[in-house]
């Protein structure tokens, strides 16, 4: 986290998150009112070359408002290079500078993350998340012999455009009671494979359960 200095008495306290992000992450700015009678109202984000430019707006409160909660936005995500930020509240203006490390791996250059489906098969999915490092952690909803929802976890490693690893299954108290963490069980139920062949199509073979089969999914556009 980079902590970006307050402007003064009637600036923001705001702070920039990750400090170093890499390929690709999303980059954050956290932005919170300095005086008890200011309340943000407005943020607007640009981009002009490799500069961003947040422009903040507030408003003086008749009491104690809500300037003490932060607002949060999103900057975007980045590929290699060094960006500025310049947060402008008025006549007040801070900036800040964040490299973004080239991807040690190729394949990182794309991004799998989202939700996955068989469009003839609708009911069931996959939500995938690949992270900057390259492990991929998939929750696979399906359902059992007797129609009842069954969640599924692939936790997986790969050197490319395929992941493989263990398939869990995990049981826990019922969630409209007290949680019981004695009560949270975790089995590794089979394995499981994703070959991606483009960045909206897949393959996932899989065993689990005694269950054997290979499903071809594509990623779920959602408007």
């Amino acid at each position: 986290m980079l902590i970006l200095a307050a402007s003064g008495g009637t600036g923001f306290a705001q702070d920039l998150f990750p400090a170093k992000p890499r390929y690709l992450e999303p980059v954050h700015l956290r932005i919170l009112g300095s005086r008890p009678y200011e309340n943000l109202t407005d943020i607007q984000v640009s981009m002009e070359g490799t500069t961003i430019v947040v422009s903040v707006q507030s408003k003086i409160c008749n009491d104690l408002c809500n300037s003490f909660f932060p607002w949060e936005v999103e900057l975007g995500r980045f590929p290699t290079g060094t960006y500025s930020v310049r947060i402008v509240k008025g006549e007040h203006v801070s900036t800040v500078q964040f490299t973004v490390a080239p991807p040690n791996n190729p394949y990182l250059l794309l991004d799998y993350t989202g939700m996955w489906w068989l469009p003839s098969e609708s009911g069931w999915g996959i939500s995938i998340f690949r992270g900057p490092t390259n492990i991929l952690f998939a929750v696979w909803f399906v359902y059992d012999e007797a129609g009842n929802p069954t969640w599924y976890t692939l936790q997986a490693q790969g050197g490319g455009p395929s992941y493989s690893g263990p398939i869990y299954r995990t049981k826990g108290p019922y969630f409209g009671g007290p949680f019981d963490p004695f009560k949270v069980e975790i089995s590794v139920v089979g394995t499981g494979e994703m070959h991606f062949y483009t960045i909206d199509s897949a393959s996932f073979s899989y065993v689990a359960d005694g269950v054997r089969d290979v499903k071809y999914i594509t990623r779920q556009l959602i408007e």
